[in-house]
């Protein structure tokens, strides 16, 4: 449960992620890791928060376009529904990097 607490939190946070295989807008990544790993600090442990923060920034983005990134990147409100749950999907994946 707690790490779908984590997710939850650092939903919003993939707004700010790159391009299918693309390059990262100037600082998003770092930018993006950082949020991740401020959302959810207190609950998990530093080098488990770390790896899988920087798991989920890889893991989304290969999986949207630079378009939707960028779309992404931009926006004020909520993510559109579709786009968040994509991103929550691929996220998931990097769960493991909390058991460890």
């Amino acid at each position: 449960m707690r790490y779908l607490s984590l997710l939850a939190l650092c939903a919003p946070l993939f707004a700010a992620l790159p391009a299918h295989a693309a390059e990262w807008p100037s600082g998003a990544r770092a930018s993006f890791v950082k949020e991740c790993m401020a959302s959810a600090e207190s609950n998990v442990a530093h080098d488990k928060l770390q790896g899988y923060c920087d798991c989920a920034a890889e893991k989304i983005s290969h999986d949207l376009s630079e378009a939707e990134i960028q779309e992404i990147a931009t926006q004020k409100t909520p993510l559109p529904p579709k786009t968040h749950e994509r991103m929550l999907a691929v996220s998931k994946s990097c769960l493991s990097q909390l058991n460890r």
